[in-house]
């Protein structure tokens, strides 16, 4: 009997055990499952997985090694700093120990050195953990050098083009779709007067446009929007500034591709236009000036051109009547007064009088011409009628048809005297 209740004892404790070992079997298989998938996450990571034990390297994935260039051999064994760059290792002792800590949840970035001196950047996270019965951290760290190169370019094109938008030498501004002025730069304050924090993100660009040409720039807008090509790229407008100042502005547009709003640069060329506007008062006055000079070339021409026809005329007046007359002559006498006569008749043509006379009364005949000289120089009725060869009641005929022609046959005037008086 008491055999019998020790192999009951026996079979129970033997189904206990066996019960044991296939709990501790699932368990160990859940831990080796476990063991594998840490290992696997460990080593196949993309980012680099490694654990300190005593501030000393233990244990690294390979994933460290690429971006390092160090062997895994070189790194474990190592102080835990001994590849970051100088100037960072203080600043990642405080970020490690506010994130053990719990005072920091995102990670910090730094700069390591490579095996082969290359500076590469790292962002790491860091929590405690327990190694081998001991406290260790458990870090992981990834290579951002890509991205920070990345944002660095970003950063000098932001600011290459902070500079050009700011140092060009025209008025630039960033419209959108609903005509607010998003942004603005220094020469387009100096052109309007107004200051970023007056019109950057709060006004539409209608407010500073000159009345008689709001439609067309609202007009252009529009059609910018619907396709570029049917707003002009560049116009000239009319814009009025703070102090109430109209200026003239040459502007030039273009969509930015992909969005609604627009980049326009404006030039201020009110002083081109005014000088523009001088230039064209200036030629045409001298247009003006030119047409008189040629009218004035024109009247000289025609004085010059009547200055000989009178002197011709003079001529056959008053010179060859009186050079025939020589020839004809015998006595001596005779041909002296003719002489006389031809050499006074050559002053006179060139006299003011002669000129003059000539040219205000054009239906004198010779012979008239000759009595009005003979009259003027005090000849009598009889004298004249001795150098012309006529008698003293021609002479007198003469004298009535020349007063006719001056238009002193109804006036009791002294035909000498007249004569004498004309400028």
């Amino acid at each position: 009997m008491k055999n019998e209740h020790k192999l009951v004892y026996l079979e129970d404790r033997i189904r206990f055990l066996e019960a044991e070992i296939e709990q501790l079997t699932k368990e160990n298989l859940v831990l080796q499952e476990k063991h594998e998938i840490q290992e696997t996450v460990f080593n196949k990571s993309l980012v680099g997985y490694y654990i300190f034990v005593g501030g000393v390297f233990r244990m690294i994935n390979p994933v460290v090694s690429s971006y390092t260039n160090y062997t895994p051999e070189e790194i474990v064994g190592n102080r835990a700093d001994f590849m970051v760059f100088p100037e960072d290792k203080s600043l990642v002792r405080k970020k490690a120990k506010a994130m053990l800590a719990g005072e920091l949840l995102s990670p910090y970035e730094f700069r390591i050195i490579t095996k082969d001196n290359k500076i590469r950047w790292v962002a790491e996270a860091v929590a405690a953990i327990t190694f081998d019965g001991r406290p260790a951290v458990v870090g992981n760290a990834m290579d951002i050098t890509k991205q920070k190169e990345s944002e660095r370019m970003l950063w000098e094109s932001g600011n290459l083009y902070r500079t050009i938008f700011e140092t060009t030498g025209t008025g630039v501004v960033i419209i959108e779709d609903n005509k607010i002025l998003s942004l603005i730069n220094s020469e387009f304050e100096k052109i309007t007067g107004y200051s970023r924090e007056e019109w950057e993100g709060k006004k539409t660009w209608v407010g500073l446009i000159y009345k008689d040409d709001l439609a067309r720039l609202e007009e252009y807008h529009r059609l910018r929007r619907i396709d570029a090509k049917l707003a002009p790229r560049t116009y000239e407008f009319r814009l009025v500034d703070k102090w109430g100042n109209v200026k003239n502005i040459l502007s030039t547009n273009c969509l930015i591709p992909g969005t609604n709003k627009h980049v326009c640069s404006v030039i201020d060329i009110t002083e081109l236009v005014e000088k523009g506007s001088e230039l064209l008062i200036k030629t045409r006055n001298l247009e003006e000036l030119n047409t008189a000079l040629r009218v004035m070339l024109q009247q000289r021409t025609d004085d010059r051109e009547e200055l000989e026809r009178t002197l011709m005329n003079g001529v056959k007046s008053l010179i060859m009547p009186h050079l025939v007359k020589l020839r004809k002559e015998g006595s001596e006498r005779r041909r002296e007064i003719y002489s006389e006569l031809i050499a006074s008749n050559l002053d006179e043509l060139f006299s003011h009088f002669s000129l003059k006379l000539s040219s205000r009364f054009r239906n004198l005949s010779t012979t008239e011409i000759q009595l009005a000289h003979l009259i003027k120089d005090g000849k009598t009725s009889k004298e004249i009628a001795d150098i012309l060869g006529v008698s003293p009641s021609v002479v007198d005929v003469y004298r009535y048809r020349l007063r006719k022609k001056l238009g002193l046959n109804k006036q009791k005037v002294n035909l000498r005297s007249h004569l004498l008086s004309l400028p």
